[in-house]
């Protein structure tokens, strides 16, 4: 399918004034709008025009009420070419990423997936409602998506930094409303690093973090899994960039919280800013009614046939655990137990490099949480 000229809804609008002249009386169509009516969506952006099916939005649509969708800011957007086809060989640059450039839909209050796929792209994140919702996706047209709800009638988007310098460019956007009532599924949220985070493309990605992995020993008709963990995270710069604060805007009571992160504060941080870090974050999510997990990080390439029992700041974890009364996991010596169990040589085969899983090894690192943590579903009545 290729792209249109000429914008679907215009068309469409000169042949219903072709057939509605009666009678010497022409009733004018009424254009449909997000925000009375519409809530499903398919936005192809830059300026060839729309793919079929889809709605185009170049760098100059700027928003009005009447449209129902299109920029805060155009002077801030700019029209780019993407490597794919069809709705995917053009895009939008945001070249500036302040909270007043947003790409705004009207729409009905409701629950939404929202699919997300960029243009030509180093590494970049989403934001929505004004809170980070993806991170730094990487690779040209990459591919995710959120659910999200909208309770103010309106959808403010955005395509955000990932790595400074680079491109964070848009190229198609897929609406879909799943619920009319605002009420998100159960979530099981993740704070983490590189050993953590999703890679892209997310199915086929040879380098994988644990938390990628976790659907596959999750119930995802019960749960929705949010990895807001990011490559050389550490745990006050988890909070400062911005990644929890949607897990405390949307966080719930059913919720989970898993925080798996330290590797990285042995270079950044210490102990003290560590674990005054993660317990502030386990106390305000518990405040939430979220029950918080704590993972006591696997080793390195090689832990399993040494002597060490713990690796990046264990001890604090066992201390929050107790202080906060929460679960604390200790995925580093299931790790090494398994590792000591198949053998240096099948070891070797779970890892990209000393440090980080492959995909492979990411699997049993999700599969060995999954089996230590009791994923409870609840209802109204309690849990079921």
């Amino acid at each position: 399918m290729g792209k249109k000229k000429i914008h679907g809804r215009v068309a469409a609008c000169a042949a219903a004034l072709a057939l509605t002249a009666t009678f010497g009386n022409v009733v004018l169509p009424e254009f449909p709008t997000a925000h009375a009516a519409q809530s499903d969506w398919h936005f192809d952006f830059g300026g060839n025009g729309a793919a079929n099916g889809y709605t185009a939005v170049d760098a100059g649509t700027g928003y009005s009420n009447a449209r129902g969708y299109g920029f805060a800011n155009t002077g801030q957007v700019k029209n780019v070419a993407a490597a794919g086809k069809n709705e995917l060989s053009d895009a939008v640059q945001f070249t500036n990423t302040s909270a007043a450039n947003t790409f705004n839909v009207d729409l009905p209050s409701g629950l939404y997936e929202i699919r997300v796929r960029l243009g030509n792209t180093a590494r970049a994140s989403v934001k929505a409602e004004g809170v980070l919702q993806l991170i730094n996706m990487t690779g040209n047209n990459a591919e995710d998506k959120f659910t999200i709800p909208v309770t103010d009638g309106q959808l403010n988007l955005m395509v955000t930094e990932g790595k400074a310098g680079t491109a964070f460019t848009l190229s198609a956007l897929d609406i879909k409303k799943v619920s009319d009532s605002t009420e998100t599924k159960q979530t099981i949220w993740v704070c983490g690093d590189s050993t953590v985070c999703n890679y892209y493309p997310l199915a086929t990605s040879e380098q994988a973090g644990w938390a990628q992995m976790l659907g596959g020993y999750v119930d995802t008709s019960v749960f929705d899994i949010r990895n807001m963990a990011a490559s050389g995270q550490y745990a006050k710069g988890f909070v400062d960039a911005g990644q929890f604060a949607p897990i405390e805007k949307y966080g719930k009571k059913g919720d989970y919280y898993i925080i798996s992160i330290g590797i990285n504060d042995t270079n950044y941080s210490n102990a003290t800013e560590y674990y005054n870090t993660v317990t502030d974050m386990t106390k305000r999510a518990q405040a939430k009614g979220m029950e918080v997990i704590l993972i006591k990080q696997q080793g390195r390439n090689g832990d399993a046939q040494g002597n060490l029992t713990s690796r990046w700041f264990a001890g604090e974890l066992d201390k929050i655990g107790k202080e906060q009364n929460c679960q604390v996991v200790d995925l580093f010596n299931l790790y090494k137990d398994y590792c000591r169990s198949i053998g240096a040589d099948k070891t070797n085969a779970l890892y990209k490099d000393a440090l980080h899983p492959n995909r492979a090894g990411a699997d049993k690192l999700a599969e060995l949480v999954a089996s230590q943590i009791q994923f409870t579903a609840i209802n109204a009545d309690g849990p079921v």
